[in-house]
């Protein structure tokens, strides 16, 4: 596997020691967890459904057209956007403005909050299930595309290998997903972090094949008529240890020089996701405002 490394307007400086850098996560972490799993203080509960145009089972989020304020219908595979851990469906509201502001409705734009915000796999497995055939079936859509950053990466593909719904997904963009593990993991469970938001550990340890279930999705790590692309920045501490866990063999796989959280919401990576998704420009005179 191989990466494009593209520079990025936003990132950590590459002196922070990894003690330093980390620590600065773990309190994002530890805020996010007071919050309910969200960065932005969002007044709404996590299970909220009044931005969705259907009532929701354990799970909340946004999109359509009444909730984005455009006409109705689709011209192209509406984007469902995936949340990581410790984090919910607010982390997704910049590229909603982005994608508006060119040539995209609200019926296009979707966006979940899972029930937990350090969901597992199974879990987030129902929940997209869910959520995807209610979009599907609201916009009469055939198709989505599917953008994941972190934990939301292998719940997606997790959904995708359960479900047999590679039919149903036209484009995948995983940002910062641990495909390959992470040397964190590993030490998470051997020394019993294995619950609340660290219960996602045991599922992501890199293991050999028949003990992991990262493994078992290796096997076959770009299955279907799907295009497959990933971001991850190279300043990501999940990674330090292991840069290639991001990557999928098949797919479109780019580095930009940010951290976890730039490799989601840097304009770099806006730009790659709005080109991937969309297939055109970002800048064409016709989508550009």
């Amino acid at each position: 596997m191989t990466y494009v490394t593209m520079s990025s307007r936003r990132g950590r400086s590459s002196s922070a020691s990894l003690r330093q850098v980390l620590s600065v996560d773990y309190s994002l972490i530890r805020r996010c967890r007071r919050n309910g799993g969200c960065r932005v203080d969002c007044a709404h509960d996590r299970t909220d459904d009044s931005r969705l145009p259907w009532e929701a089972d354990g799970y909340g989020g946004w999109g359509g057209h009444e909730y984005h304020g455009t006409e109705p219908g689709t011209e192209r595979p509406p984007v469902v956007f995936v949340h990581g851990n410790q984090r919910d469906a607010c982390d997704w509201d910049p590229h909603a403005e982005f994608f508006l502001n060119r040539s995209y409705g609200g019926d296009e734009l979707w966006a979940v909050s899972f029930g937990d915000a350090s969901p597992t796999h199974p879990a987030m497995a129902d929940q997209l299930e869910e959520f995807v055939s209610r979009v599907c079936a609201y916009t009469g859509a055939e198709e989505v595309s599917v953008v994941g950053h972190s934990l939301g990466v292998t719940g997606l593909r997790y959904w995708l290998a359960r479900e047999d719904r590679y039919d149903r997904v036209d484009s995948f963009v995983g940002i910062a997903g641990a495909n390959h593990g992470s040397e964190l993991f590993g030490l998470a469970v051997r020394v019993g972090l294995t619950e609340g938001t660290y219960g996602v550990c045991r599922f992501l340890q890199d293991g050999p094949a028949g003990e992991s279930p990262l493994a078992a999705l290796n096997e076959n790590e770009t299955p279907g008529d799907v295009d497959y692309y990933t971001i991850r920045g190279t300043e990501d501490p999940l990674f330090m240890q292991r840069p290639e866990s991001p990557a999928l063999e098949g797919a479109t796989n780019v580095a930009l020089e940010t951290d976890h959280d730039g490799a989601r919401e840097s304009l770099d990576s806006l730009e790659l996701l709005y080109e991937w998704v969309a297939d055109e420009s970002p800048y064409n005179v016709r989508t550009f405002v």
